[in-house]
């Protein structure tokens, strides 16, 4: 099994594995923001493996493709789906609004998932619904918001926004384009940028 880490673009995908469970660590030992900035390296890096997939399909051995496609499946399950519903709860401080907003997201989440997992893209390459890789980015821009947001409602503001987001992800009225190409890079600059601004606001005494 270990050999199919050999391919280029499931070796990419472990290394947002390894990501993934840095910013779960720090997330969970106190440190939020850091957490967040992880997990957007495990974003961008969902998203260079698929780049790479394509880019590279010639060179893949049988069997391959379709491990890589279900590795990246859990992949995304766990950045677009349990990381958010974990940092909703964190912040929540365990609210009933937060057990709800967390579980809509789960549900919707694993539904969305699922649904891609036999439908796939569109005939012009975009997604049905809004895909659950946008939830760290969201995540991302709230707490790089939160000096602007008054302590007393930020967990609020996190639940609430998430409990939007949740149908958005199920509802079949949206087409959002996938993010290939010359998107794949712009991805990465926004999450390294973020993830460098999340970590400078992390430090005590920060003043922007």
């Amino acid at each position: 099994m270990i050999g199919y880490l050999r391919d280029y673009a499931n070796a990419i995908t472990a290394l947002a594995y390894l990501s993934a469970v840095i910013g779960l660590f720090l997330a969970f030992n106190g440190k939020i923001e850091l957490g967040v900035a992880a997990m957007l390296w495990t974003w961008f890096l969902d998203h260079w493996d698929g780049h790479v997939a394509r880019k590279t399909s010639h060179l893949r051995r049988p069997g391959v493709a379709e491990f890589g496609k279900s590795f990246d499946g859990f992949s995304d399950l766990i950045h677009g789906v349990v990381f958010p519903a974990a940092i909703i709860i964190l912040v929540g401080q365990g609210t009933a609004l937060s057990l709800l907003a967390s579980s809509l997201l789960v549900l919707a989440g694993a539904i969305r998932l699922s649904y891609f997992e036999n439908v796939g893209l569109t005939d012009d390459a975009r997604f049905i619904g809004i895909p659950v890789s946008y939830d760290t980015p969201l995540l991302a821009v709230l707490f790089l918001a939160r000096r602007l947001i008054p302590d007393s409602i930020f967990p609020t503001v996190v639940a609430i926004a998430f409990m939007i987001l949740a149908p958005l992800h199920v509802t079949t009225s949206i087409r959002v384009p996938a993010i290939r190409g010359t998107a794949v890079p712009i991805a990465t600059g926004f999450a390294i940028a973020a993830s460098i601004a999340l970590v400078m606001i992390s430090q005590p005494g920060f003043q922007p």
